[in-house]
């Protein structure tokens, strides 16, 4: 029994110590080699995403602070007003970026850059769906105004981000050779459209 305890003492000191040597394990510096990474900002301006005050765009704290004054009455309708009319610009870029990334993305799947069928499948689902979501709350605020709706907007915006993100790992899969040639077509393409 002592040496069964033992043995698991022992044991718990090497667990212990291997994950101790795995979480502090120095970071290898690259010295002279220079790892090049394409990124999605060098084909692309993802503006709508870019854009940093976005919670606030859709927020009525403000409008409810101006209603509650009588006298700034007006001043909140027109802050309701133009509020409208910029959250209806966002939207149109983000519907603009949405596009891009699309196209970024089937460029990609003819370069051979892709995870599959079922995958690629999926995804275009997926932006089909962003692109409807887009569209309906374009109406949405356009009929109701942009404060009802931050819920929406905030998850469709996460939604987007995400698909950026696979965007970038699919770019990320392009072999290094492909880059130029790439790059080439990406200009082209884009301005087609």
């Amino acid at each position: 029994m002592i040496g069964l305890i033992a043995l698991l003492g022992v044991g718990s000191v090497f667990v212990v110590l291997g994950l101790l040597a795995l979480f502090h394990a120095p970071s290898r510096e690259p010295g002279n080699l220079q790892v090049v990474e394409i990124r999605l900002c060098d084909f692309m301006e993802l503006r709508a995403l870019s854009f940093k005050n976005f919670p606030r765009l859709f927020s009525d704290s403000d409008f409810r602070a101006l209603r509650a004054e009588p006298r700034l009455a007006s001043t909140a309708k027109r802050l309701r007003t133009d509020r409208k009319r910029l959250a209806l610009r966002w939207l149109a870029s983000v519907r603009s970026d949405v596009l891009s990334l699309w196209l970024l993305r089937r460029l990609l799947t003819a370069y051979g850059v892709s995870e599959g069928l079922a995958p690629e499948l999926a995804m275009t689902c997926r932006v089909i769906l962003v692109l409807a979501s887009i569209s309906t709350l374009r109406s949405f605020v356009f009929v109701f105004g942009p404060f009802a709706f931050r819920r929406l907007a905030s998850r469709s915006r996460k939604y987007i981000e995400t698909y950026s993100r696979s965007c970038q790992a699919a770019l990320g899969r392009l072999p290094k050779s492909e880059w130029e040639n790439f790059g080439a077509a990406w200009r082209y393409h884009r301005a087609e459209s």
